[in-house]
């Protein structure tokens, strides 16, 4: 088509509204459709933080620096609740300081070369392990696993043989219900240092225990020899001999006691009752009244 046949049509390319001539009618709704558009344009551009360059405002959400707790995380916790997260807690903790233990302890079991290259790290020595056999231990003993326990003071006794370690696995053997090699643990710790009184008094338990009167009130007799001015001695020697029926001697030792330690606890209540039994009734009284 020539240039004038198109001129005459019309203009039918000049039609278009953008860049020449008039605009065209534009189809019906078109205009309800612009306004919305600027509308929307408008708000964006009036948005705070568009800064009037048409960009979307940014719909990212800020906390302050301080907020509150909802309701959920700020409500009380019972004491119980407390208690038993930290007894968890404790738990958790004994389990991981025994495995650390246990590490450094098993470590030093592996070959003589192995074990010569942990002793250059660790610096491990005799006294070093029976350190760690001995909290080995009483960790395993507090916690109630006695054959635990007893297998780690084996050990200790095996690197110290002292009259403590001997007496440590006399606890764990008793502890366990082997009272005869409690018995064995009592007896050489004394026969290791005979002023050392525990191993007497659990002797003597483990004795008084099985009935056998006749051996704790010998045990008890020889602790107070050692030691004469100790009240504990005095009074677990006559509650010996109130458990036997021997109220005179248990009367006797208690007396003893008080005489050394006025505050001694359950000195008045133990005379009391030995009175009592000996039918001695006004004098039980008075010391029941003295316990209270």
């Amino acid at each position: 088509m020539s240039a004038g046949e198109t001129a005459s049509t019309g203009h039918k390319k000049r039609g278009t509204g953008k860049l020449f001539g008039p605009p065209q009618k534009a189809p019906a709704g078109t205009d309800a459709a612009d306004r919305k558009l600027e509308t929307i344009g408008s708000y964006i551009r009036s948005e705070p933080g568009a800064e009037g360059n048409g960009a979307a405002p940014s719909r990212q959400e800020h906390l302050p620096q301080e907020w509150e707790l909802d309701d959920a995380f700020t409500s009380e916790i019972s004491e119980d609740d407390v208690l038993q997260r930290l007894d968890r807690i404790e738990k958790r903790l004994d389990a991981f300081e025994n495995t650390c233990y246990t590490f450094l302890l098993y470590a030093k079991q592996l070959t003589d070369r192995t074990m010569s290259f942990y002793e250059d790290i660790f610096g491990l020595g005799n006294n070093d392990l029976a350190q760690i056999h001995d909290r080995l231990g009483i960790n395993y003993n507090n916690k109630g696993d006695y054959p635990q326990a007893i297998e780690a003071f084996k050990k200790l006794v095996a690197l110290t043989p002292s009259a403590s370690a001997h007496y440590k696995l006399g606890v764990a053997c008793d502890n366990n219900g082997d009272f005869q090699e409690a018995i064995e643990a009592y007896r050489r710790a004394i026969a290791l240092d005979t002023s050392y009184l525990r191993p007497y008094y659990k002797l003597a338990e483990v004795y008084a225990r099985t009935e056998n009167f006749g051996e704790a009130i010998r045990c008890l007799t020889q602790a107070v020899e050692v030691n004469p001015d100790n009240a504990e001695s005095h009074f677990r020697l006559g509650s010996v001999h109130s458990a036997r029926g021997s109220y005179d001697q248990a009367i006797s030792a208690f007396n003893r006691a008080l005489s050394l330690n006025p505050d001694y606890p359950g000195i008045y209540q133990s005379l009391g009752i030995a009175y009592e039994q000996k039918g001695e009734h006004n004098r039980a009284i008075e010391f029941f009244k003295k316990s209270i």
